[in-house]
């Protein structure tokens, strides 16, 4: 997930009112608020962009089958 597309996604989330800040997807992602702003300026790896949707879509987490 690239710089702008993270942007894009925090924008979303506060859009569906799922956060309203970005400290609260620091709390979602289970990351420091620092980690946060480096995202906003490098982008993310695969595992956090898959987060990343998994939240958007109120997917809850895995628990097993």
């Amino acid at each position: 997930m690239t710089a702008p597309q993270f942007i894009e996604w925090l924008a979303a989330m506060k859009a569906a009112g799922l956060i309203r800040f970005d400290n609260d997807a620091a709390k979602a992602l289970g990351v420091t608020n620092d980690t946060i702003v480096n995202m906003k300026h490098k982008g993310t790896d695969t595992r956090t962009a898959l987060a990343c949707r998994a939240l958007l879509t109120s997917l809850p987490p895995y628990t097993g089958i």
